[in-house]
């Protein structure tokens, strides 16, 4: 459940204002209404803020600039006027950790871009010892180096240098959480029930040695959180929802250090479902990413549902290409087959899923020798243009 805590009440004061009437020298009482700033106005009375133990902002604290006057502090050491800061608000924490994020977020106004300032009061909490320690144009803002104990200040305004904004929002300061045990590749967690699904959280997720690279079809991406499945010869189907951010998918073979790309999927925006699928080769290993879309920015992963499901394939799809095997049972050590369009690639496997042929073809037809194989069940995968099939063989 996510908390708030209310900034503070408007004030509203009620001046009697007297005149006299020059007619008859009779005094005239009227009232005149005069609206108080924000009671977080000045950095003296800043006000404290619930620091959370996550990223997930489960505490807020609600804040408006309606009214808020400029305070004394200048600008100095932002790339920014002092003249826009004058509507400024005050809010101050402790640090409970070297490393804390700031977010502004619900933001609702007539000045909806707003800026903020971070200083470092020390040990006293002092405004008028302060050091500037951080500008922020983003509304998320990442601090670290910190000191544990140290109060903070932040300062915010808009990014305008009119009068009369009536902006409100609400403001968070979240810590670092721990990684998830899958952070590295190395770590990545096996899924091997289906249909399978599962809510993570994947705030910690850091990017480790770095962004994964772009690389055939696949795009650039945060090093997020990994998964592995190993093939079964069917589709799966990979569904991805993310909770208020941004996710991409990305499904690789290789190995954790020379990764190939089989395929990604990632439509844009926050909280967007992401579906992918792609044909898997029995007993082939397969690294799934879930991570932030950029190979540039260090995006915020955070808690997403992941659903794996198994389609089985059958050779319905390359029998619609003309694809015909035979015999089955192998008796004479040849397994024929043929189709309207090249056989591309003929696999084997063993029913434990390792791979014992692997066979590159031109050509509309294939004899595959089997003789030096010894007798029993085998799955072989046909290739026939861009659709796969998958069937099982007995060799006697």
């Amino acid at each position: 459940m996510k908390r708030k805590t209310t900034l503070a009440l408007t004030l509203l004061f009620f001046f009697p204002v007297i005149w006299l009437n020059a007619k008859n020298s009779h005094p005239v009482v009227k009232s005149e209404l005069i609206v108080a700033p924000p009671s977080n106005d000045d950095c003296d009375a800043a006000t404290t803020i619930t620091v959370n133990d996550n990223y997930l902002c489960g505490t807020v604290t609600a804040g408006t600039l309606s009214e808020a006057t400029a305070s004394s502090q200048a600008t100095t050491g932002c790339t920014i006027s002092s003249d826009k800061a004058n509507d400024d608000v005050w809010f101050k924490f402790v640090a409970t950790n070297t490393s804390h994020r700031i977010q502004l977020q619900n933001i609702v106004g007539n000045q909806t871009n707003l800026y903020h300032m971070i200083y470092n009061g020390g040990t006293s909490g002092s405004c008028s010892s302060m050091s500037l320690i951080y500008c922020s144009d983003p509304e998320t803002s990442n601090l670290s180096g910190l000191t544990v104990g140290n109060t903070y200040f932040i300062r915010v305004f808009s990014n305008s240098s009119a009068a009369g904004a009536n902006t409100t929002f609400d403001i968070c300061v979240g810590t670092e959480p721990s990684s998830p045990v899958n952070d590295d590749c190395v770590n990545a967690l096996a899924i091997n029930t289906f249909p399978f699904t599962q809510i993570y959280d994947a705030t910690g997720a850091t990017n480790n040695n770095g962004f994964i690279a772009a690389s055939g079809t696949c795009i650039a991406m945060n090093d997020g959180v990994w998964f592995t499945v190993t093939g079964t010869g069917d589709r799966f189907n990979l569904l991805l929802t993310p909770v208020a951010w941004n996710g991409a998918i990305a499904v690789y073979t290789g190995s954790c250090g020379a990764l190939t790309c089989v395929g990604t999927k990632n439509a844009g925006g926050i909280g967007v479902v992401e579906g992918y699928s792609f044909d898997s080769t029995l007993g082939t290993t397969y690294y799934i990413n879930i991570g932030y879309p950029s190979g540039t920015f260090d995006g915020a992963e955070g808690i997403f549902t992941l659903g794996v499901t198994l389609t089985a394939l059958s050779v319905d799809e390359i029998i619609a290409k003309g694809f015909t095997y035979y015999p089955n049972p192998v008796t004479g050590g040849v397994l024929k087959m043929s189709a309207s369009e090249p056989i591309n690639n003929i696999n084997v496997y063993t029913v434990l899923g390792r791979e014992i042929r692997n066979i590159k073809n031109t050509d509309l037809s294939y004899d595959l020798d089997l003789t030096d194989l010894p007798a029993g069940a085998y799955y072989v995968r046909a290739t026939v243009g861009s659709k796969s099939g998958t069937f099982k063989i007995i060799k006697q």
